[in-house]
C-alpha cells in the first residue's frame, strides 16, 4: 500500500512539534520521525507517514497546530512506493528505564536483572512505549502508589502499558480502554505477552465510564479530551480514589487542576517533564 510522506517545518519546535505528533495521530499518521532541530531551537523538522488512502488534506488543515497563532508550521507532501514500515520502526524501539524500578522492552531485546518490573511490549506504533515524556511520567506516578487489591482503568490505554504495570504491581483487576482499533488488538497481544490476567481491554472512550467503579483511573491522553472527560472520571472514581493526568503542556495545566476543583478532586502529585506535564488528583 503506499503512503503519503508529510515534510512538517515547526517555528518555535517545543512544544509543539510534540503537539503536532499527538495530533496526527489522531487522524491516522502511522509513523514519525523527528528531523533537523535549529542549533537555536528556532525551528525543527518533523516527518509523518500515513497510508495515501487515509490521508485527507482537509483533516490536516483542521488541526490546532497547524492554526495555532504561537506557532508556525509549513508542510509538503510526498507519495512515496510502500515500505514495511512495521519492521522499520521496531528497528529502531530501545528499551526504556524508569527510576531503575521498572523496565519497557521488546520481545527481540534481552531481559535484564535487577528491575522489579519488567514489561514486554510489542511495538505496533500504538502510543505508549515508554519512550515519550508522558508514559515516563505516569510510570513515575504509579510507583509512588499501593496498587494491591485496587480496582483500575486504563483511558487511552494505546499500547496498554500502564494496565500492565498496574497488574505487576498488584492490581485485582485493570479495565484498559482506547477508541483505536488497532491500538485494542495491540494491547491484547502486549497482555497476552506479559501473561495478564485480570486485564480486559475494550473499544470505548470516557462515557464507558458510566456506572463503574475504580480506585484509580490512568489517562494519558490530549488536553481538550481530559477537560471533556473530567465530570464521568470524578464520577467513576471511588472515594480515596487517584485520577492521573499526562498528555498536556505546563501552560495548560491551570485548566486541568482548576476543572478537577469543579468536578470535587484535590490535587496532588505534579510532575514534569521537558514541555510535558502530569497532574494527579484524589477523590475526597
Amino acid at each position: 500500500m503506499p503512503h503519503t510522506q508529510l515534510t512538517f517545518l515547526i517555528s518555535p519546535p517545543d512544544p509543539w512539534r510534540d503537539l503536532l505528533m499527538v495530533e496526527l495521530a489522531d487522524i491516522g499518521f502511522e509513523s514519525f520521525e523527528e528531523g533537523f532541530t535549529d542549533p537555536k531551537g528556532a525551528s525543527g523538522e518533523l516527518r509523518a507517514w500515513i497510508r495515501s488512502d487515509r490521508f485527507v488534506e482537509t483533516k490536516l488543515r483542521e488541526l490546532l497546530c497547524l492554526r495555532d497563532p504561537h506557532a508556525t508550521v509549513t508542510w509538503e507532501a510526498e507519495e512515496i512506493a510502500d515500505r514495511n514500515w512495521n519492521a522499520e520502526w521496531e528497528s529502531s524501539f530501545q528499551p526504556v528505564e524508569v527510576d531503575g524500578a521498572v523496565r519497557i522492552r521488546a520481545d527481540f531485546h534481552e531481559s535484564k536483572p535487577g528491575f522489579a518490573h519488567e514489561l514486554v511490549i510489542t511495538p505496533r506504533m500504538a502510543f505508549g512505549t515508554g519512550h515519550h515524556a508522558t508514559t515516563r511520567m505516569m510510570v513515575q506516578a504509579m510507583l509512588a502508589l499501593e496498587w494491591q487489591g485496587k480496582e483500575v482503568c486504563d483511558l487511552g490505554c494505546g499500547t496498554g502499558v500502564l494496565a500492565i504495570l498496574a497488574e505487576r504491581m498488584g492490581a485485582k483487576q485493570v479495565l484498559a480502554i482506547d477508541n483505536d482499533p488497532g491500538a485494542v488488538e495491540n494491547a491484547r497481544q502486549n497482555c497476552g505477552l506479559n501473561g495478564c490476567a485480570r486485564i480486559t481491554v475494550e473499544k470505548g472512550d470516557a462515557s464507558s465510564l458510566q456506572g463503574l467503579r475504580f480506585d484509580a483511573i490512568l489517562a494519558n491522553i490530549e488536553r481538550n479530551i481530559l477537560l471533556e472527560a473530567m465530570p464521568q472520571m470524578s464520577d467513576a472514581l471511588n472515594p480515596g480514589g487517584a485520577l492521573f493526568l499526562s498528555g498536556f503542556v505546563p501552560g495548560d495545566r491551570h485548566m486541568l487542576a482548576q476543572r478537577a476543583k469543579e468536578c470535587g478532586l484535590v490535587l496532588a502529585e505534579r510532575l514534569q517533564e521537558g514541555e510535558w506535564a502530569l497532574l494527579g488528583c484524589r477523590k475526597p
